[in-house]
């Protein structure tokens, strides 16, 4: 499973680079697989000085080298190509894997996800392999101790300032001998790591040298631009950004929209580049497309939003159903989201307590007026709960797998035949008095006993079986949403299950407290118990969800159907894809977009 999953990964995040998407925008038939970047390499190995490998040299065969070891280090500055030569290297890696499945499997982890300053690596390596890719801890252990895996870490630049050295140190602990002792790549921005005192103990550093002017001349010839050199040729400024892999493509692509006397006017790079991502975005979103468009205005703003959101939280992949209460901007909003959250779940539980109620009393007039009584109760209930509770441990965690384990299967059967009895055998008394009337004191108070001992029974056995269902995350998300949606189903599942026995209970209720067993009123009642049993088990987080869903909707943070636009901004090449979840398709993109925020007023 890791091995499909890190594949679809690689090829996805290749296939979507804007480098081999660039020739589909203006419908021509080139082929980018034919055209390649002309990268220059330098490496250095150990104290000895840097020197430029052949053109035609391969990452691989860099990685293979004796002096090496599978131990690298890559850098260049932004967008010179690091994550993509990272990923053709795990592409390579993978390949070897699929001919020899005794080869160690290549595995991407973004550096920007490590919160923790005092975290080892190890440790953290085990928290994402969980998080990341649904591997349990200990095969996640396991894997790291015998050596299974090479870890290819990216973003080290992503991470605050302060905090980039730090984890050099912990990952120069990870590699002490006796630790580590396999390989191990980092990619890294060159101008932040030669500003760190601590050096990366890995065997050789390579870093891509930016194009020089015949480079990207030859590029421009080779994908049909050479009118963009004529113009490039004469402008220093120009040149200078396009000799990063990345950037020169955007030029490529916007080149008929841009002014080059407005361009002549900017004094910074910063005002240069703000010039060019607008006419990339202006470019990308008047590109034909079949669906329905959303506004360019919402466009930005959605997308603007998220970065900003991404770089908070030093994410560098989103995923809808991660969305958390500490993306929530204000108290406002906060306040919004916990009184949603407790109309959701003050209509929901007073809807399972009718239901459950119906089985108690006869629908008389009277007996209505009692229903709907407990219903706005438990809503008050549930209002002034949630403004004090609110999101209690701020972190939604969806129910996407369910697993039954015998383990906990006998410790719940356990617990639960002790404890449901005893509390059962409360309602005893309640029982005799009511059968009382009908069957006299002594035989409604046996009754009553009999009654309460079963009903805990049944108690004690659903609570067993809820217990021993095993929650988990899907282990290779291919759909957007996915976690969420699958919650929902195994919400259903755990109802479904747990209905024979909610039927039970309904029906003993029903007789206590009518003498009687009406089979409608059984059913409707039995459902009351099973709902209940699904929304403890599984149907929390997807209330939470669509609670925060609904407040960010709202405010204009995001669409109504979120999966649909992220496909869309896909499309427009300002996302990419890879399997549920999607990242931006650049970090300087990323970076563009979360300033918009800012400088346009939170992007009206």
């Amino acid at each position: 499973m890791l091995f499909k999953a890190m594949n679809m990964q690689v090829e996805t995040r290749l296939e979507s680079s804007l480098h081999n998407r660039v020739y589909i925008i203006p419908d021509k038939e080139n082929n980018p697989s034919q055209v390649e970047h002309p990268w220059a390499i330098d490496i250095k190995v150990g104290s000895k000085p840097k020197f430029c490998l052949p053109k035609d040299t391969k990452i691989i065969e860099v990685f293979d080298k004796p002096a090496i070891e599978g131990r690298l280090l890559i850098l260049g500055k932004p967008g010179a190509g690091k994550t993509t030569m990272l990923l053709q290297l795990a592409k390579s890696l993978l390949e070897r894997v699929e001919n020899d499945l005794s080869e160690p499997i290549p595995v991407l982890f973004s550096l920007s996800a490590w919160r923790d300053d005092k975290q080892s690596i190890g440790d953290w390596l085990v928290a994402e392999f969980k998080s990341k890719y649904g591997v349990r801890r200990d095969i996640a252990k396991q894997w790291l101790s015998e050596g299974e895996i090479i870890p290819l870490l990216d973003g080290l630049d992503e991470l605050a300032a302060e905090r980039q050295e730090r984890c050099v140190k912990k990952i120069n602990q990870f590699l002490q001998p006796g630790n580590w002792n396999n390989s191990l790549v980092v990619c890294s921005r060159s101008e932040e790591y030669q500003l760190y005192q601590t050096q990366l103990l890995l065997n050789n550093s390579i870093e891509l040298q930016p194009f020089t002017a015949e480079q990207i001349k030859n590029y421009l010839d080779s994908t049909e631009n050479s009118q963009l050199w004529e113009i490039m040729k004469t402008d220093e400024a120009l040149r200078e950004l396009a000799s990063t892999p990345f950037l020169l493509n955007v030029m490529v692509i916007v080149s008929q929209q841009l002014s080059w006397e407005k361009w002549q006017e900017f004094d910074s790079t910063e005002e240069r580049l703000n010039y060019l991502f607008a006419a990339y975005i202006n470019v990308m979103l008047g590109r034909k497309y079949q669906g329905r468009k959303p506004k360019n205005e919402n466009t930005r703003r959605w997308l603007s939003w998220l970065a900003l959101k991404l770089i908070e939280q030093n994410e560098s992949e989103f995923f809808i159903e991660k969305i958390q209460p500490t993306w929530l901007d204000n108290n406002s909003h906060r306040l919004s989201a916990k009184l949603i959250l407790g109309l959701m779940f003050g209509l929901m539980y007073g809807l399972i307590l009718v239901l459950i109620s119906v089985s108690m009393f006869r629908l008389t007039v009277r007996g209505i007026s009692v229903l709907i009584l407990m219903l706005i109760s438990v809503l008050i209930l549930a209002l002034i709960l949630a403004l004090i509770l609110g999101f209690k441990n701020t972190q939604i965690k969806t129910v996407e797998t369910l697993s039954f384990s015998w383990g906990k299967a006998k410790a719940g059967l356990m617990f639960g035949l002790i404890r449901f009895p005893m509390f059962g055998l409360t309602f005893a008394p309640m029982f005799g008095l009511i059968l009382g009337q009908t069957y006299g004191l002594i035989l409604g108070l046996i009754l009553g006993l009999i009654l309460g001992l079963m009903f805990g029974l049944i108690l004690g056995l659903t609570g067993a079986l809820t217990i021993a269902l095993i929650v988990s995350e899907i282990e290779n998300k291919t759909q957007a949403n996915q976690g969420i949606w699958q919650s929902v189903i195994n919400t259903g599942i755990v109802i479904i299950i747990n209905y024979p026995f909610a039927l039970l209970l309904a029906g003993g209720f029903n007789w206590v407290m009518t003498q009687t067993v009406d089979v409608n009123t059984v059913l409707v009642s039995g459902l009351g118990w099973g709902l209940f049993s699904g929304i403890f088990k599984g149907g929390t987080p997807v209330i939470q969800h669509f609670s925060l869903r609904l407040v960010l909707w709202w405010n204009r943070y995001i669409p109504w159907n979120y999966a649909y636009f992220l496909d869309y901004a896909t499309d427009r090449l300002f996302l990419q894809r890879v399997g549920g979840g999607y990242r931006f398709i650049h970090k300087l993109l990323q970076e563009h977009f979360a300033q918009l925020w800012f400088d346009s007023g939170r992007v009206r």
